[in-house]
């Protein structure tokens, strides 16, 4: 009996160990773009924001990030330190796509201020979506395209 629960403690803190260095999904939802299921990290944050796709190996077919900010206004992002090619739609509050852009991988080593900044056209962004390079041309998803969006008003 005794072997039988220090098995179980011990399953228990691994599970424990594990789920720690995992990315919790508290930050993560679905939202649907013409009835595609899109799996995405919410960055609504400024630190959350400032990351973006930074760092990362990789990223999962239909998965994404999106940007909510607290106001509407231009919107400006650059590549810094990113391993392929990102897609990104500039979204106004009404969740509808005003641009899309694709954003070229830089080299790891260029410096901040000598990246290409991507700025959007349009002075009433509220959100931006980045998903893989060349993702909404593969799902014909257009600028014009609405996107529910609603829950996602309250970032600070």
């Amino acid at each position: 009996m005794k072997d039988r629960q220090n098995f179980i403690l011990f399953i228990l803190i691994i599970a424990l160990i594990f789920h720690s260095n995992c990315k919790t999904s508290e930050n993560e939802s679905v939202i649907k773009i013409n009835g595609k299921k899109i799996k995405v990290e919410v960055a609504d944050t400024p630190a959350e924001r400032a990351i973006g796709l930074s760092y990362r190996k990789n990223l999962l077919e239909n998965h994404g990030v999106l940007f909510a900010f607290p106001d509407e206004a231009r919107r400006e992002f650059w590549m810094y330190k990113c391993n392929f090619d990102i897609d990104l739609a500039y979204i106004d509050a009404s969740g509808v796509i005003r641009e899309i852009v694709t954003m070229k991988k830089e080299p790891f080593n260029k410096p901040v201020d000598s990246l290409p900044k991507y700025i959007s056209s349009s002075s009433n962004i509220k959100f931006a979506l980045e998903m893989k390079g060349d993702w909404f041309k593969e799902n014909k998803i257009i600028i014009g395209t609405r996107i529910d969006l609603r829950r996602f008003h309250t970032a600070y």
